[in-house]
């Protein structure tokens, strides 16, 4: 039986159908399943080959063809990426800065008393930083190798899958995050409506995306390291608030996000699109500089949103 591996869309923010290709799909030969299932992993350091087009309507840019919305979550429900969750000790420590500063600005020293969920919680790193900062935290994650890893290693709550309605009762949550997933998820706005219905009144939603129109995306063009074939949807300030305001929130602050992650990992990962950084890494590895956490930021950005008063908007 032949698979169809491709699907023509609708813009995800406005649903218009007129849209203007921005980048041309660079595939040479025909994509196969398990090159779907190849790409779609957590680390994937695949650089983009699809199609992007930018929408008429409300200049969202998002892949158009698409791959089919179950293959894409098939595949990352049977990824399995030990590169990545090397990273998590760094990731942990990047998390809980983001927390506390969110703490802050809302007056609290801790996350005591509230619960927290993060979506796509990979190998559970988001959980321990969490419930360092005084939270009670679950996480869903589609990888199923990956939440077996964070209930194995963190001993923390990790439900397998993508979130679904069913899986938690409405205005459970004081704080959810989306830790660059929004990117890569067919349906933004079923997700993020089930966000809000999963907050409770005046929750808080964190969220983190690569801006495709940040400086540094701008000055590296095509060789900015978040043109990756498993990000389906490209945002900047414009559209990611048009998407939030779409499902009942209002954004409170932007703030730049810099992760750390080890020195040898970042050269690894930027050195396809960067050439002059791959003697680079076996000078990081004879200097012993591999493991040194370096903070670094390539666009991304954080969001910090609350769910509407709707009884205030009246």
């Amino acid at each position: 039986m032949t698979i169809t591996l491709f699907e023509t869309i609708l813009c995800p923010l406005c649903g218009h159908d007129a849209f203007e290709i921005v980048k041309r799909s660079k595939y040479e030969t025909a994509l196969t399943v398990a090159d779907l299932r190849k790409n779609f992993r957590a680390s994937s350091g695949h650089q983009l080959l699809d199609q992007v087009v930018r929408c008429r309507s409300c200049s969202l840019r998002y892949v158009n063809p698409r791959p089919q919305a179950e293959l894409i979550i098939e595949s990352y429900s049977t990824a399995e990426d030990p590169t990545f969750v090397a990273q998590n000790q760094c990731r942990i420590h990047s998390f809980q800065r983001v927390l506390r500063k969110m703490l802050r600005f809302e007056g609290r020293r801790s996350g005591e008393g509230q619960r927290f969920l993060d979506i796509g919680c990979a190998g559970g790193a988001s959980l321990v930083a969490a419930r360092a900062c005084g939270f009670d935290p679950v996480g869903v994650e589609p990888s199923r190798w990956m939440a077996d890893y964070g209930r194995r290693m963190y001993g923390v709550d990790i439900r397998d899958g993508i979130l679904q309605p069913a899986m938690f009762e409405a205005e459970t949550f004081d704080v959810i995050t989306l830790w660059d997933v929004l990117e890569h998820s067919p349906e933004p706005k079923a997700l993020l409506d089930l966000i809000c219905r999963l907050l409770r009144p005046k929750g808080t939603l964190i969220l983190s995306y690569p801006d495709f129109q940040s400086l540094v995306a701008r000055l590296l063009g095509d060789r900015w390291p978040f043109w990756l074939s498993v990000h389906i949807l490209y945002y900047d300030r414009s559209t990611i608030a048009r998407q939030l305001a779409g499902s009942g929130f209002r954004i409170r602050r932007y703030l730049p996000y810099w992760p750390a992650l080890e020195f040898g990992y970042i050269v690894d990962r930027a050195s396809p699109y960067v050439p002059l950084l791959k003697p680079l890494r076996r000078i990081v590895s004879a200097l012993g500089l591999s493991r040194v956490p370096l903070v670094y930021n390539a666009g991304q950005t954080i969001v910090i949103a609350k769910k509407a008063d709707v009884s205030s908007s009246r």
